[in-house]
């Protein structure tokens, strides 16, 4: 049981610090440094995969505990830590904390990608349009197959 604290406790301090690495990498991308966008990528590879390094020793941890104690073998993490209670369970909830900040981090990067994305579209389709302009008769910029003033008479 001490064994299945301690990796939890562990899991909970490598997600905090995950969750800073996606505070920086979204600074370096409203900065628009290219070279920190690299490195905190690089830095958060490695932390997710000591991440699931660590939550695989916890499932294994928690495999060898069901058999040792003839627990049914259907039996969740969670519903063993909520009859547990303790400091089991309130491990469990911090490291439920960090990846609920954790997905609000990663939901906040996705729309920032996608205002910077849709931003550098707007800006090619001006600055590079498929048809030329022209205005027409009320002095309304229009675009058209023919590229002419059309005249009334």
């Amino acid at each position: 049981m001490d064994e299945l604290i301690d990796l939890l406790s562990q899991e909970e301090s490598l997600l905090v610090q995950i969750n800073n690495l996606l505070k920086k990498q979204e600074q370096a991308i409203v900065s628009k440094d290219i070279s920190q966008l690299s490195l905190t990528i690089n830095e958060l590879e490695e932390m997710l995969h000591a991440f699931e390094s660590l939550d695989e020793k916890r499932k294994s941890c928690f495999q060898n505990l069901k058999t040792i104690m003839s627990l049914p073998e259907n039996l969740s993490f969670y519903d063993f830590a909520r009859t547990c209670g303790g400091l089991l369970l309130e491990r469990l909830f911090k490291v439920i904390e960090q990846l609920n900040i954790m997905a609000l981090e990663i939901e906040k990067l996705q729309q920032l990608s996608d205002f910077q994305l849709r931003y550098i579209d707007v800006l090619i389709r001006l600055l590079n349009p498929k048809e030329s302009s022209t205005y027409d008769q009320k002095a309304s910029l229009k675009k058209g197959i023919f590229h002419r003033f059309e005249m009334e008479s």
